[in-house]
């Protein structure tokens, strides 16, 4: 059977069998399964910082003594630099005239209709406030200080429709930002690879972030989540909280 912890109501449920167990026991009684075998590697952290033992900065500087803290690398940023280049290099020729930009300022450019630029402005300032949201969660409730990465696995409020709705605010400033400008800088093929690249370079991060640091501090409470909320898709999120009557 494939390994599996969950609890409902309080009840902890053996990974292996989905036996009930008791919340302080070693191994399941029905099939002997080592139930710490699962768990995450901060577990002490999580429950120093609910005690109120520890403070938020001083959870972090432990998480990154054992190396699962986010440290910022040129990951964090070659996609944004790459996305900016696309996007602007075109009206950057357009200004300065220089010759040797010559090719980008020939390429055509695309027009939107006024209803995919409005859409598009919506999107963006949806997007805001989804930023606002899951920023004080992260401060207040997942002992996350500045632009750390929370302590406590939050699943609720936003984190209950998808697993990381910062990227996905963000990612929708980078898809819009385009196209509501289309008007002052060109929008030409170059921005089309520009928002297919910065899709996937932060998807590929969330999913390197999870196989890296989220799931080896949380072990199979985190995969649980996994199953239970999606990584991105924002529509089935809202769709699965809906069926499961729950509110945000």
């Amino acid at each position: 059977m494939k390994e599996e912890k969950s609890t409902k109501k309080g009840i902890k449920f053996c990974p292996k069998c989905g036996s009930p167990i008791k919340e302080d026991s070693l191994f399941c009684e029905n099939c002997g399964f080592e139930l710490s075998k699962g768990e995450g590697k901060i577990k002490d952290l999580v429950e120093k910082l609910e005690r109120g033992e520890i403070t938020s900065e001083e959870a972090q500087r432990e998480l990154r003594k054992r190396g699962l803290g986010h440290e910022e690398t040129w990951k964090d940023f070659i996609g944004s630099v790459v996305w900016g280049v696309l996007c602007f290099l075109p009206g950057f020729a357009k200004m300065t005239d220089l010759g040797i930009l010559s090719f980008f300022v020939q390429l055509p450019s695309m027009e939107f209709s006024p209803i995919v630029i409005y859409l598009s402005i919506a999107i963006f300032i949806a997007a805001i406030p989804l930023v606002a949201w899951f920023t004080y969660f992260n401060i207040k409730k997942g002992g996350c200080h500045s632009e750390d990465h929370t302590v406590i696995l939050l699943k609720s409020g936003p984190y209950g429709i998808v697993r990381h709705p910062g990227t996905v605010s963000f990612t929708a400033f980078f898809v819009t930002i385009p196209i509501i400008l289309s008007g002052v800088i060109p929008f030409t093929i170059l921005s089309v690879i520009a928002i297919v690249e910065i899709i996937a370079t932060n998807y590929y991060l969330c999913a390197w972030e999870e196989k890296t640091l989220d799931i080896p501090k949380w072990g199979d409470e985190y995969r649980i989540y996994m199953k239970e909320v999606p990584r991105w898709n924002f529509i089935k999120g809202l769709w699965n909280l809906r069926k499961k009557g729950e509110k945000i």
